[in-house]
């Protein structure tokens, strides 16, 4: 994943002009997913709904064609982050940087499945 792919925005920040914007509201029931607890909301494959499961694939799946995506939270006034670093993602509020944290980790399962196709034909998680 290009460090810039996946950017947070909040509700008075612009998104970049070269970037696809998606709201994190757009996507019904993900801020109740990740409003709990970090490893309930962190395990991808335990989400029971599966339309947000695509939403997160989706966008996945744009970072890794190479776009960028502007990922706007309303619940931030300002916040124009381009998270390089999760590392205090646990005691995060923030809907928008909870779901680049989730996009990048299908981004890298994604790669690895991937290298490992094109290793040995198989993949295995």
């Amino acid at each position: 994943m290009n460090q810039n792919s996946v950017k947070t925005i909040g509700i008075n920040d612009e998104p970049r002009k070269d970037s696809h914007l998606v709201y994190v509201n757009e996507a019904d029931g993900l801020k109740g997913i990740l409003n709990r607890d970090f490893d309930e909301w962190s395990n991808f494959d335990s989400w029971e709904s599966i339309s947000v499961q695509q939403w997160i694939f989706s966008r996945a799946l744009e970072v890794c064609r190479g776009k960028k995506i502007d990922i706007k939270c309303d619940c931030c006034e300002n916040n124009n982050l381009i998270p390089n670093d999760f590392e205090s993602i646990k005691k995060e509020k923030c809907f928008g940087k909870k779901s680049a944290y989730m996009i990048k980790k299908v981004v890298d399962e994604i790669v690895l499945a991937k290298a490992r196709r094109e290793s040995d034909g198989t993949y295995s998680a």
